[in-house]
């Protein structure tokens, strides 16, 4: 069975996970799956031998759970998610910070300067960007933002992505962890399928 290395991304690489391929004890190549690729739908990678693997269903399902168990581990105890956390997670935004996150004013900061807010009061920051488009109660749809409140004890809060000038989220699941996440139900629904047909 293979051992798989997870490799945190940083500003310089992506997320991926490693692992060596042996025939008979003899270890043979390194091959390293980028895990946005994995997650695209990509199963085929490159090996350091200069050859090229594709993934089982048995592999794509270890790597997946493998993300996932790491990803968690990032995200997961920390009271307030910083900047510095977050560049240091080697992840997107939506993978690291999740609705009712506390989060440092520099982060808030952050997406003031990245482009000019559609909201900026005292007690709600909004990015100027669109997150995406939902639908409202009426059923139309409408933007949302990456939204954010001050708390009573003056923190501030990460309200996930929400209709201009309100605080409820929108988007039930981030981007990022339902790609996981369904990347995962199919892995696994073929591992069972192969497992049915042996």
């Amino acid at each position: 069975m293979a051992q798989y290395k997870y490799l945190r991304g940083t500003c310089d690489s992506r997320e991926s996970v490693e692992f060596d391929i042996s025939k008979h004890s003899q270890y043979i190549t390194t091959c390293v799956v980028d895990a946005d690729l994995l997650l695209c739908g990509i199963k085929t990678f490159p090996c350091n031998d200069g050859d090229d693997v594709k993934l089982t269903a048995q592999q794509q399902l270890d790597i997946l759970e493998l993300l996932l168990a790491e990803r968690d581990k990032i995200t997961s105890g920390i009271a307030v998610k910083t900047m510095e956390s977050w560049y240091g997670s080697g992840l997107n935004f939506d993978e690291y910070c999740f609705p009712g996150d506390t989060v440092g004013e520099d982060v808030v900061d952050y997406f003031v300067n990245v482009v000019p807010p559609v909201t900026l009061r005292s007690d709600c920051v909004q990015s100027g960007e669109e997150h995406s488009c939902e639908p409202d109660d009426s059923g139309k749809y409408r933007a949302t933002y990456t939204t954010f409140h001050r708390t009573g004890d003056g923190q501030f809060r990460f309200d996930g992505y929400c209709f201009k000038g309100e605080n409820q989220n929108r988007v039930e699941k981030t981007y990022g962890r339902q790609r996981l996440e369904k990347c995962l139900t199919d892995a696994r629904n073929e591992v069972e399928l192969d497992a049915g047909l042996q």
